[in-house]
């Protein structure tokens, strides 16, 4: 029989990870916003602005992240991160007013920008030789996991105890799940004595040797993605971020605001959040079959109809939420698997860390850059976040045709 391999333990852990620094910190906090804006007396722009605190942290906490690995493991670093996210969802069930709530987002930006895409695509791409896409893709599926599980406890939490109870209790469960993941994962193969799942010894062995061979006169060592490329994914990126964070954060106010009841709203998001599981699955195994390029279009336009469907959140129909909600969960691998997946198709291996941190930093740069958007729109034109999931659903069409135009680029550069 075969030998299970200690690479899918890991795969596991890192999806335990992205549940909390993710799914509880982005997705499950976006639950609460609409109690918050009720009971604490924010505005909507004071409400959005702490998913820009949020986004803010993060963005430097990326900047960041490779000297914060250099100086901690993976293991310590995700631990660390891990228990950010348990510290803020503290100090949110302390505040009272708007200055502790920002703190709470600014903590919680240290476990989204330490503990999330970043390190898991290192560790996948460190453990796995091959099904590294489907690895990656269970591994993301951590918070749409947090999106089924999170609405409707959170919103059964807060209507029947008190939002204040119902951030203890979560971040208590936080706390130990930091513990599971700091005692569970390892940083790299060899620290088990494996090699990479799917790797042979001979294949191991042939390739350290290709490794210590200096480079053939006619065949210099490939440097890094070209410009144009930079520009294209990092244009893709950019508004990615605005998509996986700003857009999904907001959907819980947008329904609410519109006369849907909190416990419809956390249906609808529960159900994107089943849909996400399994699309993040199916993203994975389409990716190995066919390509990220043409799965990213596949996926993307299914994102692109369930953000039409968001713009007819004022007809009040539960049938066009449900549809809006199978279609965003199902088209979403994209908006947070995208960056990782593109660097690994089209940047030389030796160079994807560095890519995959770069164009993350870039999606963290989108998420602040939109982040107060939507609650500053809905200011401004009478409470209504529709003007905004309009241009959410634009930017979904710039960055597919990005994505199509570095593919292209890419295909030209290696027939070259």
């Amino acid at each position: 029989m075969k030998q299970f391999h200690y690479g899918w333990v890991v795969c596991v852990t890192c999806t335990l990870l992205l549940f909390v620094t993710m799914g509880t910190v982005s997705n499950g906090f976006s639950v609460y916003l609409p109690f918050i804006l009720e009971e604490k007396g924010l505005t909507n722009a004071q409400t959005s602005s702490l998913v820009t605190l949020r986004c803010a942290v993060s963005f430097v906490a990326m900047l960041g992240i490779g000297f914060y690995y250099k100086k901690v493991s993976l293991r310590v670093g995700t631990g660390l991160a891990a228990c950010c996210a348990g510290l803020a969802f503290l100090l949110y069930s302390l505040a009272e007013g708007y200055p502790l709530f920002c703190l709470g987002a600014a903590v919680s930006g240290l476990s989204y920008g330490l503990g999330s895409m970043i390190p898991v695509s290192i560790l996948i791409n460190r453990w796995f030789f091959r099904h590294r896409a489907l690895a990656l893709s269970i591994c993301a599926s951590g918070s749409g996991l947090a999106t089924i599980i999170l609405p409707p406890v959170t919103t059964s939490l807060v209507e029947n105890l008190s939002m204040a109870t119902a951030f203890r209790l979560e971040a208590v469960a936080i706390f130990a799940f930091a513990l599971v993941i700091f005692l569970v994962l390892r940083n790299q193969p060899a620290d088990k004595g494996l090699l990479p799942c799917g790797q042979t010894p001979e294949g191991a062995a042939q390739e350290q040797a290709e490794a210590s061979q200096p480079a053939a006169a006619d065949h210099p060592p490939r440097q890094g993605m070209a410009g144009q490329l930079w520009l294209l994914l990092g244009l893709a990126s950019l508004f990615m971020g605005a998509l996986a964070n700003p857009g999904f954060s907001h959907l819980s106010v947008l329904y609410t605001s519109e006369g849907f009841p909190a416990a419809t709203v956390a249906l609808l998001i529960s159900i994107i959040g089943v849909m996400l599981v399994v699309g993040k699955l199916v993203f994975g195994e389409v990716t190995d079959l066919i390509g990220a390029g043409k799965s990213t279009l596949l996926f993307g336009a299914v994102l692109l109809v369930g953000h039409i469907l968001c713009c007819l959140a004022f007809t009040g129909s539960v049938a066009l939420g449900v549809a809006m909600a199978l279609c965003v969960g199902m088209g979403y691998p994209i908006a947070t698997m995208g960056p990782s997946v593109w660097a690994n198709d089209l940047a030389p291996s030796a160079q994807y860390p560095t890519v995959v941190r770069r164009l993350q930093v870039i999606y963290a740069g989108g998420a602040l850059a939109f982040a107060s958007l939507p609650g500053v729109l809905a200011d401004h034109l009478g409470g209504s976040y529709l003007p905004a999931y309009v241009l959410f659903s634009i930017t979904i069409v710039v960055s597919l045709a990005c994505v199509a135009l570095a593919y292209r680029a890419g295909r030209r550069a290696q027939r070259a």
